[in-house]
């Protein structure tokens, strides 16, 4: 009986092989262990099921017809993939995934790529990290194009994915060192100073225009771009101020001695980074990075922090 909607199934592709092979269904049906007139049945039911005349048993030794000649070449390449998956699923323990994609914020790059690395060396034969806007990592991961993102974006809206919580940060003003302000009047200082945007197209963009609106400040636009050491190199020349996130400041490595940083203005904005996974996909691989991506940040970003700006210790939070 045929298996499916293919017209075949391995067992009877390799009873057609064997017997091309073999020139005779009797030979044929001695290498398999079976009997003759199951090998005659089979290859029957086979050019029912294909509606092809396949073998031309009128000779001797059995000669294939031209859509034999293209099933057997086939059926030989299927067969060799066969065995190899056999093979590989009796070899293989299953303690290391084939392959992962990773997609995360470009802010996580640097801090964050060599611990990955490590770690997923353990868990996977080959792996991807990418990186970029961070609703095209919640895309990727909806459409399975990736297997977990470290982003900005938790996909709150999913609640049948797996969230761990990576790090809470607030939003900082960024300065030239030399930029004179008035402390008092801090947001009228600000209207008269170039302000250097992030794109609209990003999630960092978006949250920072809509907080420019609830605290009714409209800056002078200087610069619309889309990559973080781009919008800060611009800070730190001079050309104008901006807001971005400590994480970014330590990621871009920008000189501290360069630049000014303050607190926003009025109201405070935070950043939450979540390793975002589809459920049960990955073992345990989701909470293991998630960890050591915490560990990581504890180190090397906190000491930044207690070294460059001290007064955002109890405002950030790892995990």
């Amino acid at each position: 009986m045929m298996i499916g909607n293919f017209g075949f199934d391995l067992k009877s592709l390799e009873i057609f092989v064997s017997t091309v092979d073999a020139g005779n269904m009797t030979l044929a049906a001695e290498k398999l262990g079976t009997t003759q007139s199951a090998v005659s049945q089979n290859l029957a039911n086979l050019e029912r099921s294909l509606e092809a005349l396949l073998l031309d048993r009128t000779v001797r030794p059995i000669e294939v017809t031209t859509a034999g000649r293209f099933l057997y070449d086939r059926a030989q390449q299927m067969l060799k993939q066969a065995e190899k998956t056999s093979q590989d699923m009796r070899q293989t323990h299953f303690n290391h995934l084939n392959h992962v994609n990773i997609a995360m914020v470009d802010s996580l790059v640097n801090p964050l790529s060599s611990s990955l690395v490590t770690t997923l060396k353990k868990y996977t034969h080959t792996w991807s990290i990418h990186s970029g806007l961070s609703h095209r990592h919640a895309n990727a991961l909806l459409a399975r194009h990736v297997d977990m993102i470290i982003s900005d974006d938790a996909m709150e809206g999913y609640p049948e994915l797996m969230r761990f919580p990576i790090l809470r940060e607030p939003f900082i003003l960024v300065l030239p060192k030399d930029q004179p302000i008035d402390d008092k009047h801090l947001l009228k200082s600000l209207k008269n100073i170039g302000f250097i945007r992030y794109t609209a197209a990003s999630l960092i963009g978006i949250r920072i225009e809509n907080y420019l609106k609830r605290i009714s400040l409209e800056p002078q636009i200087s610069l619309r771009l889309d990559n973080t050491f781009a919008i800060l190199s611009s800070v730190s020349a001079g050309l104008g101020w901006s807001i971005t996130t400590p994480l970014s400041l330590f990621n871009t490595g920008i000189d501290m001695a360069s630049i000014t940083c303050l607190p926003l203005p009025q109201e405070p904005l935070y950043r939450n980074i979540t390793l975002v996974a589809r459920n049960n996909k990955l073992w345990e691989l989701p909470e293991i990075i998630a960890k050591d991506s915490r560990n990581i940040l504890n180190q090397d970003f906190n000491c930044f922090i207690h070294q460059h700006l001290p007064w955002l210790d109890e405002q950030i939070h790892i995990g």
